[in-house]
């Protein structure tokens, strides 16, 4: 009877750990603040694979200790988790998944919940919902991953084909990037033109372009890396691209919300490759120092910078210079060759090959964005952009980790049973003692 009291009170024990933890899996809140009017024009910045050691890195390569990187110099920043809804590494469809809905998920998920049975509401569409015109810009195919979690909803970042009708269908007003092959958005090119997109291929077209709604699809695929491109080409950079978008976007007369993907900073990660890095890193930063000379002129613009998780495990351990920065004057061959250079002769370190769990930045200026000194986690950035659009913080529906058993849950499990076990075992071999003594 004392065992049967004891696994009893062992499991009541248990019990009350699971219910404790399950009620503590729930969203961060972020407390309403005051704003005399909104909405408010919101830009979004993602850097994939960006951790604060890859901005460090950009910066000593483009300004040296004359400058430092725009991405570090908001009057607000702090830095948030990644982690998923069951507490495992993110890739680029959760993480952007949770910054877009306010939802935690599972990987591989876009704009939907952990176990995909139903659809989430993105920033993107709560801005349509209120009058914003909308945008997204990417150096990937636009239906990679990150793009894909404001436009389009699937239990499969793979599912190319699906989230390009889905983009078909989303009303998105100006979607600059890649991808015109057939298995990205090829097949759906005809149906954007029937509703009235300009669909274009080249910087020329692009810059000619005065009205939404526009389709700028400039490779086949992603977007070839910067270090690769001569200075005629005819494929817009991020910047370029960047800059073009807010100028149709304002030209609407209407709100708007654009979200801007810095995509191969990641890609730079996965292949510790730091030219690679170098280049999109500053690419990036000079996109986001254009807009936030705009916000700084705009009291009413809302802008945000972050990174869907960190890539590379990368670190800058030294540096010693003999190349000069890249100047204004210098012609485009003489920055390229120049960064490419002053990257070699920074000493970084990879940790892997693959995305970490380190935290990640979250910096920005306007309305709301005080409250990034209280954020902790992708979903916190959800929340200040929504408060921006309507006032609300919260993402719109319920009971999305319905049914989700936090990965700890199978720990406590598995730690319950064990010790069931050994305590079971202990009193079989007890009882066996007893009875060879008393033999």
């Amino acid at each position: 009877m004392k065992f049967q009291s004891k696994s009893t009170y062992f499991t009541l024990a248990i019990l009350v750990v699971i219910v404790t933890g399950l009620s503590l899996h729930q969203k961060f809140s972020i407390t309403t603040s005051a704003l005399d009017t909104y909405p408010s024009n919101i830009i979004l910045f993602i850097g994939d694979g960006m951790g604060l050691e890859q901005i460090y890195f950009g910066q000593l390569v483009e300004y040296g200790l004359s400058n430092t990187s725009s991405i570090l110099s908001f009057p607000y920043n702090t830095t948030v988790s990644t982690a998923n809804v069951d507490g495992t590494t993110t890739d680029s469809a959760a993480s952007a998944t949770a910054i877009s809905t306010g939802v935690k998920t599972k990987n591989g998920r876009i704009a939907t919940n952990w176990n995909a049975k139903m659809d989430l509401t993105t920033i993107l569409e709560i801005a349509k919902q209120n009058g914003y015109a909308t945008g997204l810009v990417a150096t990937s195919h636009l239906t990679h991953a990150t793009p894909a979690s404001f436009a389009a909803h699937d239990p499969s970042r793979g599912n190319y084909q699906e989230i390009a009708e889905d983009f078909s269908q989303a009303n998105v007003s100006v979607m600059l990037g890649g991808g015109f092959e057939e298995k990205y958005i090829g097949n759906y090119i005809s149906d954007f033109e029937t509703l009235g997109y300009e669909y274009v291929t080249n910087e020329t077209a692009l810059a000619s372009v005065t009205d939404v709604p526009v389709l700028g699809l400039f490779t086949g695929g992603s977007l070839p890396p910067l270090q690769t491109m001569l200075e005629n080409s005819t494929i817009p950079t991020l910047s370029e691209m960047t800059i073009k978008a807010i100028d149709l976007l304002n030209s609407t007369g209407q709100p708007f919300f654009l979200m801007v993907e810095g995509s191969q900073i990641d890609w730079a990660g996965h292949d510790n490759d730091e030219i690679y890095l170098a280049h999109q890193i500053i690419e990036f930063e000079k996109a986001v120092r254009y807009v936030k000379n705009l916000a700084e002129q705009n009291s009413d613009w809302q802008l945000l910078v972050t990174a869907d998780h960190e890539t590379g495990g990368f670190s800058v351990k030294d540096y010693s210079f003999i190349t000069e920065i890249p100047l204004e004057t210098d012609s485009y061959t003489e920055k390229l060759d120049k960064r490419t250079a002053r990257a070699q002769e920074v000493d970084v370190g990879w940790g892997t090959g693959g995305h970490t769990d380190t935290e990640v930045i979250l910096a920005g200026m306007g309305p709301y964005t005080d409250q990034i000194l209280t954020a902790e986690h992708h979903i916190d950035t959800f929340s200040i952009m929504r408060q921006a659009i309507d006032g609300e913080t919260d993402p719109i529906g319920s009971d999305f980790y319905l049914g989700h058993l936090p990965l700890y849950f199978y720990y406590l499990i598995g730690l319950s049973s064990a010790a069931l076990m050994g305590t079971g075992l202990y009193f079989i071999l007890k009882n066996v003692i007893r009875r060879r003594q008393n033999f």
